[in-house]
């Protein structure tokens, strides 16, 4: 256990110096970018990390995985509607918005990159499948509505880390990717609100579906762009971080924080209030 340590260490020192030698340590910049990933390329065992770009190779979804997702959101989307009394057209609607939508969204923002859900017939042909459904049997999927927790949970965290992905792949910066990794996941549901002429929901106070989204895509993008971590470890651990705290803010009901007035009180240099009770 004491020589592996040691191996460890002489190993990670090696990697400093050499860093050292070929980047201008003497900047935060160059500490941050070089030296610190190469400590925790050098820690981590052999084949966790790559010196492969980042967009070698594309992380996908699988189709059996994908057609299922887009159903459930289909049928989401469709249960909104017949619950704001829409007709079959407002079913339709909602239906492919709220299961492609993200998708969508995010493929126009990368203009060259097509969009992925005209190009299979299957998704679209399952999204409209779930409108019917949902127009027909709408109260079994009400019914059936909290045992989809852990699938939604899971459909977040994936399309995320597919999102952010694919930014990374067009050679997009970090922030950008993280950005569309939060579009792809929760694009839909807000185009849906804002057709219903809704406040969108993740701009409410709810179960944290956009921070789930925000951080399991940070933490993909900083693995695989800062800490040159194989894609499939970084997957499995940023749409874990998703559906932990997914899960655990619907089950203890956990919410964003909510504005407050930060009032100066005599005696005390502030006071820490509420907007809705600020006069």
């Amino acid at each position: 256990m004491l020589e592996s340590l040691v191996t460890t260490a002489t190993v990670a020192t090696a990697t400093i110096s050499a860093a050292a030698s070929s980047t201008d340590t003497s900047s935060l910049a160059g500490i941050i970018t070089t030296v610190v990933p190469s400590m925790i390329a050098s820690a981590l065992p052999s084949g966790v990390t790559t010196t492969a770009a980042v967009a070698t190779t594309v992380v996908k979804v699988p189709l059996a995985y994908d057609l299922i997702a887009a159903f459930v959101g289909g049928l989401s989307g469709a249960t909104h509607a017949v619950n704001r009394h829409m007709d079959i057209s407002g079913v339709v609607t909602l239906a492919i918005v709220n299961a492609l939508g993200g998708g969508i969204l995010r493929d126009v923002l990368l203009q060259d990159r097509g969009i992925a859900a005209f190009q299979n017939w299957r998704l679209l042909s399952v999204a409209l499948a779930a409108a019917l459904f949902g127009f027909f049997f709408s109260s079994v999927y009400r019914r059936m509505q909290s045992s989809f927790l852990y699938l939604d949970a899971l459909s977040l965290g994936l399309f995320a880390v597919v999102g952010a992905d694919k930014a990374l792949g067009a050679n997009l910066g970090p922030i950008p990717a993280i950005l569309l990794g939060v579009v792809t996941s929760v694009g839909g549901g807000m185009i849906r609100d804002v057709l219903c002429n809704e406040t969108p929901q993740i701009m409410r106070p709810g179960t944290l579906s956009a921070s789930a989204a925000a951080l399991g895509s940070t933490a993909y993008v900083l693995m695989v762009d800062w800490m040159h971590i194989v894609k499939p470890a970084a997957l499995l651990v940023a749409v874990g971080i998703a559906i932990v705290l997914r899960v655990l803010a619907v089950k203890r009901d956990w919410h964003a924080p909510t504005p407050v007035d930060l009032r100066p009180v005599p005696g005390r240099p502030w006071r820490l209030m509420r907007r809705d009770d600020a006069s």
